[in-house]
């Protein structure tokens, strides 16, 4: 008998990758959805679209109820990051509160998405691991990880991945909005010398590690989802450059916050060069991307969406 699946942000970049590999593995997958092109696109990937989101949080709990795992992706900020850090964390925080209240007493697994961003950079430049202290401003910290580890005491297995700050392939994601933003500004920003140092995964191999977690997390335990953690942000901003024909330009953070928001401008300030180890020793996690994301941007997926790009700019 298959085991029963429920994801919020199902339709989404990475979602929309979990769904696909979890139904190819056998999963009956049930997702949230916002909208009919959503419901479009869950239907055609084999899952089964429920109309709601992260405030309806009676639907959150009755799916939950209903599924053997669940997966909690979704997050408030997508398309809006300007949205603060509180008002992010509310939402979040009340949705997966609902997740856990159809999960409760049952032993059933539970998902969360955190991110490599909450671990603080080594002071000598080192690789960090799940283990490594947080920022202690909790810089991207909204306090979703360590809620979700005390549904434990609910009687609930709980497993957190903690994604890289790039997850990249595909033509999608924080590339593609860096890209976007790119070609508007007609030039391609870092912050400062863009020296820091971040961490990297392919789309496809991030969606893998969600099902190996299912199959093979430790209840109370997190796992890096990464795969390069020595690219720069300088490199980045060079990559988005020489597919966009335009030129580099480095800002002051003062003035980043300013343009960017907050948001992004710590963003591309923290350094983050966490390491994937647990998850290739523990889950057997290989990551299979055949580039980095580098190559990806230069000669990948982003190459068509830069060429869009600059027909749309001229």
């Amino acid at each position: 008998m298959s085991k029963s699946l429920f994801i919020t942000g199902g339709s989404g970049y990475i979602g929309s990758k979990i769904v696909e590999f979890a139904i190819a593995d056998g999963y009956t997958v049930t997702a949230l959805s916002r909208s009919e092109a959503s419901d479009a696109k869950l239907r055609d990937l084999g899952a089964s679209p429920v109309r709601g989101d992260l405030t309806t949080l009676d639907v959150l709990t009755r799916e939950a109820a209903k599924a053997d795992i669940v997966i909690s992706i979704a997050d408030s900020i997508a398309g809006d990051y300007g949205m603060s850090q509180e008002e992010r964390g509310r939402i979040n925080s009340a949705g997966m509160s609902a997740l856990s209240e159809g999960l409760k007493g049952t032993n059933k697994l539970f998902i969360n998405t955190g991110g490599s961003l909450l671990v603080a950079a080594d002071p000598d430049g080192k690789e960090t691991d799940e283990s490594s202290p947080l920022w202690p401003d909790k810089q991207f910290d909204t306090g979703g990880e360590r809620l979700a580890m005390s549904f434990q005491e609910k009687g609930i297995r709980v497993c957190s991945v903690r994604l890289a700050p790039y997850v990249y392939g595909r033509g999608g994601s924080g590339v593609l909005l860096f890209l976007s933003g790119a070609a508007k500004a007609g030039a391609c920003t870092y912050v400062d010398e863009g020296a820091v140092r971040v961490t990297t995964v392919h789309v496809d191999d991030a969606a893998r590690l969600y099902l190996l977690v299912a199959q093979k997390g430790r209840s109370g335990e997190a796992y890096n989802a990464v795969f390069e953690n020595n690219v720069t942000q300088r490199q980045l901003s060079e990559a988005y450059a020489k597919v966009l024909d335009l030129p580099t330009r480095s800002i002051p953070y003062d003035a980043a916050e300013s343009a960017m928001g907050k948001f992004i401008a710590r963003f591309l300030s923290l350094e983050n060069r966490a390491s994937g180890a647990k998850a290739r020793k523990e889950l057997g996690w290989e990551p299979k991307a055949e580039k980095g994301i580098l190559e990806e941007i230069t000669t990948g997926s982003y190459v068509k969406v830069a060429e869009n790009l600059r027909k749309s700019a001229a």
